[in-house]
């Protein structure tokens, strides 16, 4: 899909998709309208990602809050685009902490950029990042099948539902565009970020919930190849996650990150597993039908195996002082993991939704039902 230096806004441009995207789209040589939020790592990136003389693109960093209405038609008044990749957001876990706040940036802050860009007087695209969130739990006892777009949507948390209510602002537009549902994304970036937030969706998440991943590089692709599409990807719903190599269940994931991170692999019964009869007490997140996205999009470029060195490989110093140490460690974290439960009072199950509310308050779930 060939660059035509046509103007591209990006918003989330600086953080870990948007960098991929950005660097992506510049290298085809279009000019980057670059929306986030100025801090000392945004202005870092915009640095790192601005084209030296004589390579192909052009970098336009703007420094734009998107809950700032008048800032937004202020930008693209003076810089009009022919397409969008929204990716900015308020994820989960750390929207638990104020689902509140979150959906301001979630659903209106969707809405202010829709609203500023459909002012354009040629609609451009304008492509959602979306997640599986908007699916809620899946039960793999009793559900066998793969996600596709025309699964229904049964959100269990806010940032679901969040998702939800932008997925409808933006196909409600009648701008051209394209929605598309992330698997979970692996990097090295995301491995440096980790925080407490991840640790407790990591120990609320069963050992047997199936996950389907995708390489930051290979999401990247999807979403500068959709912002480029004059006909494939408009008014479609996909699924972009990895291939067949990136289906996991959950343990055999955290196993693997555990042995990149030089810790070495922790076991299953280092978790708790999902209860096969409650259709509710599951993760947000199963295999994905990415066929059709494949078909479209053609950005499943990488294996696991080399997502896997690619992420080892990134953490110098890191892992090589876990690995020196990854037999006590490996003997620590089981038996912390064990006596938290143990403090927690959880029961056989992981029952992940009532450890979510207890962590961080009944608002961090989903209110009210979702039509589909």
């Amino acid at each position: 899909m060939p660059g035509s230096r046509k103007p591209v806004l990006v918003s989330g441009a600086l953080g870990q998709l948007g960098r991929q995207v950005t660097a992506i789209l510049l290298s085809r040589g279009h000019r980057v309208i670059a929306v986030d939020l100025r801090t000392s790592a945004t202005l870092a990136a915009a640095r790192d990602l601005t084209p030296a003389p004589g390579e192909p693109g052009e970098l336009v960093p703007a420094f734009v809050n998107l809950l700032d209405e008048a800032a937004l038609r202020s930008l693209l008044a003076e810089r009009p685009v022919s397409a969008v990749v929204h990716l900015a957001a308020s994820v989960a876990p750390s929207c638990y902490r104020n689902p509140a706040a979150a959906r301001r940036v979630n659903v209106d802050g969707t809405a202010n950029l829709v609203t500023a860009v459909s002012a354009l007087a040629t609609p451009p695209m304008f492509v959602q990042a979306s997640s599986t969130a908007v699916y809620g739990p899946r039960n793999p006892h009793r559900l066998t099948d793969l996600l596709t777009a025309d699964t229904p949507l049964a959100p269990v948390d806010c940032y679901g539902t969040h998702k939800v209510a932008a997925e409808r602002i933006v196909a409600g537009s009648g701008l051209p565009h394209a929605i598309l549902r992330l698997a979970g994304i692996v990097s090295p970036d995301g491995v440096r970020m980790l925080d407490p937030d991840y640790f407790v969706l990591l120990r609320a998440t069963p050992r047997d919930n199936r996950v389907h991943t995708v390489d930051v590089r290979d999401a990247a692709l999807a979403f500068a190849n959709a912002a480029e599409s004059t006909t494939g990807a408009q008014g479609r719903t996909l699924l972009i996650g990895g291939g067949e190599s990136y289906r996991f269940r959950q343990w055999e994931i955290q196993d693997d990150m555990m042995r990149a991170l030089g810790v070495g692999a922790l076991g299953p019964s280092a978790f708790l597993p999902g209860d096969p009869d409650d259709d509710r007490g599951w993760g947000l997140t199963d295999w994905l039908d990415t066929a059709e996205a494949e078909r479209i999009l053609g950005f499943q470029r990488h294996t696991w195996d080399e997502t896997r060195t690619w992420v080892a490989g990134s953490l110098g110093r890191l892992s090589i002082a876990t690995r020196a140490s990854g037999p006590v460690l490996r003997v620590a974290l089981r038996g912390f993991l064990a006596a938290q439960r143990r403090w927690e009072h959880r029961g056989g199950y992981a029952d992940p939704w009532a450890l979510i509310s207890a962590k961080y308050g009944i608002a961090a779930l989903a209110t009210g039902a979702v039509a589909t």
